[in-house]
């Protein structure tokens, strides 16, 4: 079969035909990134390849059944204002949708879906399957083909034992956990990247003998337990939101059914049972060499390293509408079997439990993303992307959106056009691949609001003001998407003209209304946005005083975008100002030949992490740990003194 056609195998007629037409981008893996990576670069126009050991795990949730949560909330409705698939198979698969944060504010402010776990990833096989221009292909890359230092192509191995080399000007890697993966269950280990899946063997070698750094993770994933065998009625039922609100700025339908979760609690048995098996464990044993993720520990974890804590949170919650396996977030572990058996019983409506999976951790390897551009692209082979856990990230959302940038920037450069770089300032996307290649990583990454320096102005409502302008640019998002983005943009530019242009007078009526909302009567007159700014207002209320059509005509995510800006002016106004100091710090740039240990009023711990990361501009070093605003004047006035003209002393920092 030709490439461009829309078989969801990639058909192997015979050697030669990858010779009639180089491929524009070979995408490594079929993942989250992997899927994101090469949808966008097919509907960028290029022709695109995925190459994966097995296409019926294309877009498969390995771990927990969700999308979003603090941060990865963010990372998901970037992804869709930008064009990519996540939130809209989000949307259609979704079995449960809930606001996180609500009691915080909006800069926090996260969405989560549980998904249909089976559904999320046979409409995503659907899609890439469909999709004009890509093409799947069951194999195993075991070399890449590299020719004076830029990527030319891959060796890949298919099922039937061939071998055969293909030609691709780009290749992105998106090779998840199956670098060398090897998965631990007590002090039984078994080859794999992912339970009942082979690991993938050579790469990563021949990537050490590229001098690309790797690095040892480690993740790990809960048991699997069947529903039938849990008494629910003594875990406390957790419902979702009604309505729910949808992840896509697109015209996506929340459809299937919406179930309850349910909480419990781990006992001082539990408890009690982990510690006693600490000796058998491989994460204590030593036997586990890779870093595990900080901010989601193994429950063995927990146990040690929070002595005090008489109890810790579980969230029962189904894997799919038509499974009977429940995914027990919060117990994650690599214990031995019959040590899972025994603890889980010790947990409330567990007593009787039957098992569908044990648990178990997973080490793989990982390239270091200090050595990757900020468009995800190899500093030292040309051609070469990579994303995802590859790049030491967890999770579905980092992977999603690494992905997608990594597939638009191979394209781009195929187009010979210049790639698409986010800053901090712009999107979390931009945040964490920033955090990635400025400062690479010790342990999985994990995104978090509060590595957002700019969070109140990257919430989640008003992605798609941030970015869908972006996504147009380079041909992700379609004629229907943007005109929905420009009558949504008018709208609420009409509507915050009519709040700050419109003068309220104080009448009886609207002192009596005031005063129901127990918030001051009005002294003189004021406009709809200085009372929207009240803190007992909303925009709910202020719309009461009005019957404008301007307000009415909005929806609720609409409204809360309003309310947002309207409310937040001030705050939002100082982080512009600030945004635009860091811009310009930005501007001051490092040469290639800068020894900055020879810096004179620097620490000598400074001097060697300057050295050792060499950040390119004066904004890059500003965020590494430990570099204090004391140390940044000490360079700018250094590089003025050599007399670099980005430091020039009329434009001060």
């Amino acid at each position: 079969m030709c490439l461009g056609g829309f078989s969801p195998i990639f058909a192997l007629e015979n050697e030669e035909m990858f010779h009639v037409k180089q491929i524009d981008v070979l995408v490594i893996g079929g993942g989250h990134a992997g899927c994101e990576a090469s949808l966008s670069s097919a509907r960028m126009g290029l022709t695109t390849l995925m190459v994966t050991m097995d296409p019926s795990k294309t877009g498969e949730m390995s771990c927990n059944p969700s999308i979003g949560g603090v941060g990865k909330g963010q990372l998901a409705k970037e992804i869709d204002a930008l064009g990519g698939e996540m939130g809209k198979n989000a949307d259609i698969t979704g079995i449960q949708f809930k606001r996180l944060n609500m009691r915080k504010g909006s800069a926090v402010q996260s969405s989560r879906c549980q998904s249909d776990k089976k559904k999320y990833a046979q409409r995503m096989q659907g899609i890439v399957g469909s999709q004009h221009g890509l093409e799947v292909l069951q194999g195993e890359v075991k070399r890449l083909q590299v020719e004076a230092g830029r990527i030319t192509g891959v060796q890949v191995r298919t099922p039937d034992g061939t071998t055969h080399d293909i030609p691709a000007k780009t290749v992105v890697i998106t090779s998840g956990t199956f670098m060398r993966g090897l998965m631990h269950t007590g002090f039984e280990t078994t080859a794999g990247g992912r339970a009942g899946e082979a690991p993938s063997q050579g790469l990563s070698d021949q990537l050490r003998e590229l001098n690309l750094p790797l690095l040892r993770l480690k993740t790990g994933t809960p048991p699997r337990l069947l529903r039938g065998s849990i008494d629910f009625t003594v875990m406390q039922e957790q419902f979702g939101d009604n309505p729910p609100r949808r992840f896509s700025f697109s015209d996506t339908k929340i459809e299937l059914p919406q179930v309850a979760c349910f909480l419990t609690y781990t006992s001082p048995d539990t408890h009690s049972v982990i510690r006693g098996s600490l000796d058998r464990s491989p994460l204590y044993s030593g036997k586990i060499q890779g870093v595990g993720p900080r901010y989601c520990p193994s429950i063995e974890d927990k146990v040690v390293k929070f002595p005090e804590k008489p109890r810790h949170q579980l969230f029962f919650e189904p894997e799919a509408l038509d499974s009977d396996w429940i995914y027990p977030n919060g117990v994650s572990t690599s214990l031995p079997a019959d040590v899972q058996e025994a603890f889980m019983k010790t947990i409330p409506g567990c007593e009787s439990v039957k098992f569908a999976r044990y648990g178990y951790a997973v080490e793989y390897d990982c390239v270091d993303p200090i050595q990757l551009k900020h468009s995800l692209e190899s500093k030292l082979i040309e051609g070469l992307f990579l994303a995802g856990q590859v790049n030491g990230t967890s999770g579905y959302e980092e992977a999603g959106a690494q992905g997608l940038i990594a597939g638009i920037n191979a394209a781009l450069k195929v187009q010979r056009r210049e790639p698409m770089i986010l800053s901090r300032a712009e999107a979390y996307i931009g945040v964490m691949i920033d955090d990635l290649v400025t400062c690479g990583v010790t342990e999985p990454y994990r995104m978090f609001t509060s590595r957002a320096e700019f969070r109140l102005s990257l919430r989640e409502d008003n992605a798609d003001a941030r970015l869908r302008p972006r996504g147009r640019e380079i041909g992700l998002v379609n004629d229907e998407d943007f005109a929905r983005f420009t009558e949504k943009a008018r709208a609420l530019e009409t509507a915050r003209v009519y709040l700050t242009k419109t003068w309220v007078k104080p009448t009886s009526q609207i002192q009596e209304k005031l005063a129901t909302w127990a918030t001051p009567p009005l002294a003189t007159s004021q406009t709809y946005a200085q009372l929207l700014r009240r803190p007992e207002l909303g925009l709910e209320q202020v719309s009461q005083l009005t019957s404008d059509p301007a307000i009415a005509a909005l929806d609720p995510e609409m409204q809360e975008t309003l309310e947002v800006e309207v409310k937040y002016e001030g705050y939002i106004g100082l982080q512009k100002e600030e945004i635009e100091r860091v811009s310009r710090m930005g501007t001051v740039s490092f040469p290639e030949s800068f020894e900055f240990s020879d810096v004179k009023g620097l620490s000598y711990e400074i001097r060697e992490k300057l050295s050792r990361l060499r950040p390119k501009t004066l904004a890059d070093a500003s965020r590494l740990s430990g570099v204090t605003p004391a140390a940044l004047s000490t360079l700018l006035f250094h590089l003025r003194q050599k007399g670099n003209p980005s430091a020039n002393p009329t434009s001060p920092v």
